[in-house]
């Protein structure tokens, strides 16, 4: 695409976002066809499409066949900066925050869990996999590996919609202070979708992350899958 090809398809996308923001479209309300829209902005088609494009590409919008593009909700938006917990932070905003514990189970840490968490291979360790919702909505696939020697008898609780930080912090005084991640992009496989209430090869943001306590010690290796088409993260960066 050429530099001016790319600026038509920008200013053309600014027009479709100050057209909906105009007429106060609604998610999940159809935008006009595609021959409507182009005549209303007064852009050639073939721009328009490429910025519809971008639009679908990033989930701004999305297509059904045969009836047209659609606008997508509001994505759920995370601060990249913020350690807090899953419950408190999402419900310190006002969303409505549940849990489903798919399993909790004791396993022997493997190469990488062991690699991440700081402990000899083979250790005794809780896997805890769980779907978190938001106002409904299944938005993130979540695996946390944890040593069984800082939190024994974890497996008796629930983690359905009771805090796994806030557990540790009353039940084992662990005070967990900072969060390491790596962010990558990845497409949903069959299993993954269906725990998500998603089409398969949906992307998603994979966050691998490790948390330490005030004494610095790795309690947590988590691995997330979170829907792209739902969720972004953002950041504030400043200069040193």
């Amino acid at each position: 695409m050429s530099k001016y090809t790319q600026l038509l398809s920008e200013q053309a996308r600014e027009k479709i976002e100050e057209y909906i923001d105009r007429q106060k479209i609604a998610p999940h309300t159809a935008l006009p066809a595609e021959r409507e829209l182009a005549k209303i902005l007064n852009f050639n088609r073939l721009t328009l499409r490429t910025a519809l494009r971008q639009m679908r590409d990033e989930g701004a919008i999305y297509t059904i066949h045969g009836r047209g593009n659609f606008l997508s909700s509001p994505k759920y938006l995370e601060d990249s900066k913020s350690f807090i917990s899953y419950t408190a932070g999402w419900e310190s905003d006002g969303y409505q925050v549940h849990s489903k514990q798919i399993s909790l189970k004791v396993m022997e840490a493997t190469k990488r869990i062991s690699d991440k968490l700081d402990l000899p291979l083979g250790t005794p360790v809780y896997e805890l996999k769980r779907v978190r919702y938001l106002d409904g909505n299944a938005l993130f696939l979540e695996t946390a590996y944890l040593p069984i020697k800082y939190c024994e008898g974890l497996h008796n609780y629930r983690f359905e919609n009771r805090s796994l930080y806030k557990t540790l912090e009353t039940e084992y005084h662990i005070k967990l202070v900072r969060q390491n991640h790596v962010i990558s992009v990845a497409a949903l496989t069959r299993e993954e979708s269906a725990y998500l209430e998603a089409p398969e090869g949906t992307s998603a943001f994979f966050i691998r992350g490790v948390t330490y306590d005030d004494t610095g010690r790795a309690v947590e290796y988590c691995v997330s899958l979170n829907r792209a088409d739902l969720y972004a993260i953002t950041s504030c960066l400043v200069p040193e």
